[in-house]
């Protein structure tokens, strides 16, 4: 069995900076008033059409090219954007916060490089995922993962329409993940000049795959930051299993990442649930 230890490390330090970042924006706003009744949340109507309605947008723009490259730009800016300015209001305050985002928003489209890529990837993940995690209750996050996992696999396997996007995503410069190098140096490539080396010296682990351990992980800080810092432990165990299985394919091809993370992100919160 493989184990290319350079390369997990790589994902290992972008995976935890994510989750330490989320873990820290959630226990800095869990403090403020407004979060302390957290009402459960019961899914309806309307929110199975905006999933439906999300799943046709993935589709469609996985079909036609110039409709994603577009659409792709815009969601990618909007969302280091709106994390960015989320983890810089846990612990700046006002106007300094909108100012520091503003130059990291310039810094990331003016500097195209990996660096600069994963840095407002990392930001963006973790400041939605905090905020988004202390809306949810923590049983709802583990729904939505196993939902999720299941769809993931469809989408990568049966469908393909996800491996499409990924594509699509790529030749409109709009990566929604990580850019990890298989040396140190690649992180200063170009973006443009990793794509071209994609899955030989780069390869792309989804925001997705690391966004939902962080909403996870988010939704316990209210209750127990012990019990959110034991889960991220184990999304990070589940990362080590993605990655052994990713290193020792007989045919190196696209994989569905989120089902054996989120597999070891709910036995960390069953895990919490019993014995803390």
């Amino acid at each position: 069995m493989q184990f290319r230890i350079s390369l997990y490390m790589k994902e290992f330090v972008l995976f935890a900076t994510t989750l330490v970042v989320g873990i820290f924006s959630a226990y800095q706003y869990s403090t403020y008033p407004i979060l302390e009744a957290l009402p459960e949340i019961k899914f309806s109507w309307s929110d199975v059409v905006f999933f439906v309605l999300m799943a046709l947008f993935i589709f469609l723009t996985s079909k036609y090219k110039k409709l994603g490259k577009v659409s792709y730009r815009i969601f990618l800016i909007l969302v280091v954007f709106s994390g960015t300015q989320i983890v810089a209001g846990s612990f700046l305050s006002q106007p300094n916060d909108l100012w520091a985002t503003l130059f990291i928003i310039l810094v990331f489209a003016l500097i195209k490089n990996v660096f600069t890529h994963n840095i407002g990837v990392i930001l963006g993940v973790a400041g939605i995922g905090s905020i988004l995690g202390l809306s949810i209750l923590p049983k709802t996050v583990v729904i939505i993962m196993i939902v999720l996992s299941f769809y993931d696999i469809i989408a990568v396997y049966v469908t393909k329409h996800m491996v499409s996007m990924a594509k699509n995503m790529m030749e409109a410069g709009a990566i929604f993940g990580f850019i990890i190098p298989s040396e140190i140096k690649g992180l200063f490539s170009n973006k443009q000049e990793a794509q071209a080396q994609m899955g030989d010296k780069f390869m792309i682990l989804g925001s997705g795959d690391v966004g939902l351990p962080v909403v996870l992980v988010s939704s316990m800080v209210r209750y127990s930051v012990a019990g959110a810092i034991t889960v991220a432990i184990f999304s990070l165990l589940g990362l080590l299993a993605t990655h052994l299985i990713f290193v020792n394919q007989k045919e190196r091809k696209p994989m569905a990442a989120l089902p054996p993370i989120a597999a070891m992100s709910v036995l960390g919160y069953l895990l919490v649930l019993f014995l803390l």
